[in-house]
């Protein structure tokens, strides 16, 4: 497979491998006007079209773990959503997975304006003899950006803190972050991996259709500065799926990361 990796922030890195992310989706950032709004834990390759197949969240050797944590946090304010996780899955080109959903209505809170930021803690799992930790993020408007979307929502696990909301990007931005570990430190020279999602993700009937895996310019990979901050552009318009990784021990073969949506316009 061809495929031509843009590189962007401070130190760029010449080779390229599959990113496995862990991402919390929507299909769009921006809900204003919406009566609910579907999510789902995928996890998996979100740039490599219908070449691979996901991975099942939550999932060590076959068996589903449960949800460690789920909550949104809005106007400065936590509210506790793990007891409204379901199991779900998603149908891939290549096999059908596992995945957590979630859907958002007025009874949670989707009311007012601002931002609403959801953090999932899905528990670990494992793919390719390596075990995943991950905590992604999700913040979507309402109406008007408000307040928290660019404040520390996650301690205790690592964070990817946008400068520029995700929900309201043009392809002539540059997105900025800054990238904390689990005790809100930066984290320098830490790993970013950056994919366009190049796919259909069709989320009512849990089907993810993937494009063209010869499509160019879908993977950036970049590391954060001395401060933690990274930065990039993106060459097309869509949804793309950051992963932060705060460690990775190849020894043992453990992984600790997170990741961000972000929609460019």
């Amino acid at each position: 497979m061809k495929k031509l990796v843009l590189m962007a922030g401070a130190i760029a890195l010449s080779a390229t491998a599959m990113a496995h992310t862990q991402y919390l989706y929507t299909d769009t950032l921006d809900v204003s006007g919406k009566k609910e709004v579907k999510m789902k834990t995928l996890f998996g390759h979100p740039g490599e079209g219908n070449e691979v197949g996901g991975v099942a969240v939550g999932t060590v050797d076959g068996k589903a773990m449960p949800t460690k944590e789920f909550y949104m946090i809005h106007n400065g304010e936590k509210t506790d959503l793990t007891a409204k996780v379901v199991d779900g899955i998603i149908k891939t080109d290549k096999n059908t997975v596992r995945t957590l959903d979630y859907t958002f209505t007025p009874a949670d809170g989707l009311k007012g304006q601002g931002s609403f930021i959801f953090v999932m803690v899905p528990n670990h799992a494992t793919d390719e003899g390596y075990t995943f930790y991950g905590a992604p993020k999700l913040i979507i408007a309402k109406d008007g950006a408000g307040s928290d979307w660019d404040k520390r929502v996650a301690p205790g696990y690592p964070e990817i803190i946008p400068l520029k909301h995700p929900a309201d990007l043009w392809t002539e931005d540059v997105f900025v972050a800054k990238f904390v570990d689990k005790d809100g430190n930066p984290v320098k020279h830490a790993r970013i991996d950056v994919d366009f999602i190049n796919a259909k993700i069709d989320i009512k009937n849990d089907m993810y259709k993937g494009g063209n895996p010869d499509m160019p310019k879908v993977s950036k990979r970049t590391y954060t500065d001395d401060n933690g901050m990274f930065y990039f552009s993106a060459p097309r318009a869509g949804m793309y799926a950051i992963r932060g990784v705060e460690s990775m021990d190849k020894a043992n073969k453990v992984v600790h990361d997170t990741g961000l949506v972000v929609q460019f316009k």
